[in-house]
Order: structure tokens, then C-alpha cells, then sequence
């Protein structure tokens, strides 16, 4: 964490500008947290310095939550304004698109929270799992930080994800194949959709799914399941990968994941799921659909696993 942001040229790395958290340096919640660039416009969040959590290690403390949401110009980074939560952002509940950016503005999960270790070494959670109350998604103008509309109805998600395309906010919990790496906010089981334009909801289910959705063009893939993104109905996809944990990243024509091995499945072809052997992805996701290439930065150098090619890749697509 930092409260610089550094603005780089892309063919030199030679360092253009850097930008620091529009709040007093020495305030205790000053770091960068959400980070975003689009139509000229830079999207940040202001860390919360005390909210610390860990799916699974007690002595790797990440921060979800942040105090303050602000956007300057890319060129210049002069303010344009700045969004102060009633009570807290998700990063995961912010999205943009379509010159709009939506949050949810939520109390935050105690029972997440990393507290200091009692006599017997363990950590203790301030509250049991379950007790987290919804929260409002709010939709704002990206140019001017004028709420658009918003909606406190049941507001229960803790990641968002947007299709300008089709006019479709879609609401759930972040998803993971083992429950280690799971915080205890994030219950699961529910996917919700809304009217971009109005805040409507358009479609609320129950789902089990494992992994984080995609949305591609109208459909929402995920390990677990493939739904209508307009309707909610369920579509026919049949997934099933190799052992290994991690998410799946997702171009339009092809998704990567861990599948023992690096997998990959071809949109464009119905050969199902086929393999790129030797290296192993990352617990998370690390293996990068972008530009026509497969970039796969090492994610195994630390592992106990037996893979052989503990190295940085970039994959193309044979003529």
C-alpha cells in the first residue's frame, strides 16, 4: 500500500507524473486502493487503514474496505470530486462503464476483520458470519459525481460487474473452490441483476457456483453454471477442469484457469477443456488472456508442487 499512484509511459517505463490520496498526509487512512483509468478520468479509493483481513494466513493482512471514493484527471490530476461513504466501499462493489461507476455503500464485516491473537495463538472474529447488513448501490455520473439513482432493497452482494452492452449490473458473492480461502462475509449462493439505467432489479437467484462469474456478451459463465444475463435462466454448460484452486479469466473466445496444468477452453471450437503442460497457474489467477497473447507470469516459484517450467510465459496462437 501507498498513497502514490505513478503514471508511466508504456513504450519507455520512464515515469511521467505520480498522484498522491486527495487527503492530509498524515492521516492515518491515506493509502491507494481501488485504481482505475477510463475517458480520460482516474478512479481511486482511499484505503481504510484499520480494516484487515485474510482468507486464510492471520499474518497477511489485506485491505477490502476503503473511506473515501475520488476521481481526477489523468492528464493533470486535478480533482474532479469525490464520493464519502455513509458508512463504507467494498472495492469489489465498484465498477464502471458507460461514463457511470456504481458502488455499494455497506457497513463493513466485522466478522472478516483480522484482530490480534489471544493466549492460545488463534485470531478471533468481533462478530459471527451472518451478521452483515445490506447495504445501497448507488450509480453515479462518472464526469460529475451526481448519484444517478440508488437502491437499498436487499442490497446483499459483495462484488459487482457491469455490461454496458446490455444494460445489466450484476450482484453476488465472490466465489472460490476451497473454503480456506474464503471470508466469512462471503456466504454465496446468490446472484442478482439490475436495470442499469433505473436501478431495477431485474432477476434474483439461488446458484452454486465456484468460481467468480464472467459475463460474455449475454451469458455469465462460471464454474458451477452458465445463466442468461438478461433473464437469469439457466443455459447448458458443462465445466468440468482438473484439481487445482483459482479463478478463470476470460477473453471473448477463450477462458484460462488451473486445470492440474495450465487449461484453456476455445470458445470457438467445441472441444472442450484441453491443456498447456509443464507449468502451473497461480492460486488465484495469473494466467492472462490479452492483445491475442496468453501471458502467464510464474506462479508456482514458491509452491511444493513438482512442475518443471517455473517461468514467466507468453503464448500465441499457432498460423
Amino acid at each position: 500500500t501507498n498513497e502514490k499512484c505513478l503514471k508511466i509511459e508504456l513504450a519507455t517505463g520512464t515515469k511521467i507524473a505520480e498522484f498522491k490520496t486527495p487527503v492530509d498526509p498524515s492521516a492515518q487512512n491515506r493509502h491507494w486502493g481501488y485504481i482505475a483509468c477510463a475517458d480520460g478520468l482516474l478512479f481511486g479509493s482511499v484505503l481504510n487503514h484499520e480494516h484487515t483481513n485474510s482468507p486464510r494466513y492471520g499474518n497477511i493482512r489485506l485491505r477490502n474496505e476503503s473511506v473515501l471514493l475520488f476521481v481526477l484527471d489523468a492528464k493533470t490530476g486535478r480533482m474532479k470530486w469525490k464520493y464519502e461513504p455513509k458508512h463504507s466501499i467494498r472495492n469489489n462493489t465498484i465498477a464502471i462503464a458507460g461514463n457511470r461507476i456504481y458502488l455499494i455503500d455497506r457497513t463493513i464485516a466485522l466478522a472478516d476483520r483480522i484482530t490480534e491473537p489471544k493466549p492460545d495463538g488463534k485470531h478471533r472474529s468481533p462478530l459471527k458470519p451472518g451478521e452483515h447488513p445490506a447495504g445501497t448501490l448507488i450509480a453515479m455520473d462518472a464526469s460529475t459525481g451526481n448519484i444517478l439513482w440508488q437502491n437499498d432493497d436487499d442490497i446483499f452482494g459483495t462484488q459487482v460487474a457491469v455490461s454496458d452492452k446490455h444494460g445489466v449490473l450484476l450482484m453476488y458473492y465472490q466465489a472460490v473452490k476451497h473454503s480456506f480461502f474464503k471470508l466469512p462475509s462471503e456466504i454465496g449462493g446468490r446472484m442478482a441483476a439490475f436495470d442499469v439505467k433505473t436501478g431495477a432489479r431485474l432477476w434474483d437467484n439461488k446458484v452454486s457456483h465456484k468460481t467468480r462469474p464472467l459475463i460474455n456478451d449475454d451469458i455469465i459463465y462460471a464454474e458451477g453454471g452458465a445463466w442468461s444475463l438478461k433473464t437469469g435462466e439457466s443455459i447448458s454448460w458443462d465445466f468440468k477442469r482438473s484439481y487445482g484452486c483459482g479463478q478463470i479469466a476470460g477473453s471473448t473466445h477463450m477462458f484460462l484457469f488451473r486445470s492440474a496444468t495450465l487449461g484453456y477452453l476455445d470458445l470457438t471450437r467445441n472441444v472442450g477443456i484441453e491443456n498447456y503442460g509443464g507449468t502451473r497457474p497461480g492460486c488465484w489467477f495469473n494466467a492472462i488472456p490479452a492483445g491475442g497473447l496468453v501471458l502467464v507470469p510464474d506462479g508456482s516459484s514458491k509452491c511444493a508442487c513438482s512442475y518443471q517450467m517455473r517461468s514467466w510465459l507468453a503464448l500465441q496462437q499457432q498460423r
